[in-house]
């Protein structure tokens, strides 16, 4: 009888110390919110991993959440590629929960961190996964700025061209392409894209609406860049930049 009662000891004693265990993750888990609301995010990062550390391995609902946590502390705190990172790790973990959203916000960080390359990839795993949302395109669009900056302006075209060719409509898109063929002196081409981004009536109407006056004027219509300008101050308001332009073209057309 004494051995069967230390017998159901050692287990009650076993099924404690494994009630603890999970207990001290869901804790180290709200410390870290804590902590993360706090403005404190690397200490943040160190309980969420502290949180992970006690699952033995498995990737869980509670694994998930707190992958999350850690990736918006990583986020907060201007490590980037630590963040990619975790929303890669999501990625593969999650099953098919919030796939796009992982690929979508690990692109993001990326561009960030200027890993332009890897984000470069990513984003093409992204948008081969189904038809471009408005999320998609804004991710684009700040990839593609990153490539130009990064003087990879035939990067950026090719991913810009990609999305019209499959029947993207965005008027930044237009106008990020018109740019693009304005550094290779293409004014043709350029006034071209620029006018399919006004004929899509969106709100790049007023970057497409000056850069067509600068298209005008490299290809030394003054007349039409004059007309242009004075359209673009009507409807969006001047400046003393655009007043001096104004002034300017005024003495090349007349």
């Amino acid at each position: 009888m004494r051995k069967y009662k230390y017998l159901i000891l050692c287990i009650a004693a076993i099924l404690v110390l494994s009630g603890c265990g999970s207990k001290e993750k869901y804790d180290l888990r709200e410390n870290g919110i804590l902590r993360m609301n706090a403005g404190n995010y690397p200490a943040a990062v160190q309980l969420f991993d502290e949180a992970l550390e006690k699952s033995d391995g498995k990737v869980g609902d509670f694994e998930i959440d707190v992958l999350k946590y850690r990736a918006e502390a990583e986020y907060r705190m201007g490590d980037y590629s630590a963040a990619a990172e975790t929303y890669d790790t999501l990625w593969q973990a999650d099953g098919d929960k919030e796939k796009t959203e992982y690929l979508s916000r690990c692109c993001a960080m990326l561009v960030l961190a200027g890993q332009l390359d890897e984000a470069k990839e990513q984003y093409q795993t992204l948008y081969s996964a189904g038809q471009p949302d408005e999320d998609t395109v804004d991710l684009l669009l700040a990839l593609g700025s990153a490539l130009r900056e990064a003087d990879r302006a035939s990067d950026a075209a090719e991913l810009f061209q990609q999305a019209v060719d499959d029947g993207v409509q965005n008027g930044e898109l237009y106008n990020q392409l018109a740019l693009n063929e304005l550094e290779f002196e293409e004014y043709d081409q350029a006034m071209a894209f620029i006018e399919k981004g006004l004929a899509v009536g969106d709100g790049a109407r007023e970057k497409l609406l000056f850069n067509q006056a600068v298209v005008y004027e490299k290809k030394l219509d003054f007349a039409g860049a004059l007309r242009t300008l004075q359209a673009y101050a009507a409807e969006f308001g001047s400046s003393e930049e655009v007043e001096k332009e104004i002034a300017f073209l005024k003495t090349r057309s007349d």
